[in-house]
């Protein structure tokens, strides 16, 4: 599986009612991690508010692309942090196409149920959507069990 190629990030943009700290806005590039091994900068990663990281939050969110590597298992519990931000990225990727279905086992298997129940009831109509009507690859993958599984925990 290929690895995220790192893409520049602009800095946040001022959103209405949201002060940033007095601190200078950290340099976000700079935190996005290199490799599947990179957890250098997570500390400074868990310190950023929502509106501070979600620039980098799609690129982030690639780490999870498969579970199976090293760096996965820190970048979920970070994502989960921002889960409001996350949402419409998780509904983005979860849609029938784009076709990466190894993907979206991985957001359904072991980022959502780090998720609320609030959250989760957010993305309901896709996870419903999947499990009524998975695309070949998603019933493949088994995408389709893994969100029955997480609407059944829900209860």
């Amino acid at each position: 599986m290929n690895q995220p190629v790192n893409q520049p990030v602009n800095q946040p943009a001022q959103l209405p009612g949201r002060q940033f700290p007095d601190r200078p806005l950290p340099d976000l590039q700079r935190l996005v991690l290199r490799n599947k091994h990179d957890d250098s900068h997570m500390e400074e990663l868990l310190q950023l508010a929502t509106p501070e990281i979600e620039p980098i939050l799609s690129a982030l969110l690639e780490w999870i692309q498969d579970c199976n590597w090293p760096i996965a298992a820190k970048v979920l519990p970070l994502l989960a942090q921002h889960e409001t931000a996350v949402i419409p990225l998780a509904q983005s990727l979860l849609a029938p196409e784009p076709t990466d279905d190894g993907w979206k086992y991985w957001v359904v298997s072991a980022l959502l149920p780090k998720f609320s129940r609030e959250a989760i009831q957010q993305l309901r109509p896709t996870l419903e959507r999947i499990i009524m009507a998975p695309t070949p690859g998603e019933s493949l993958e088994e995408v389709d069990q893994v969100a029955v599984e997480l609407l059944t925990d829900q209860h």
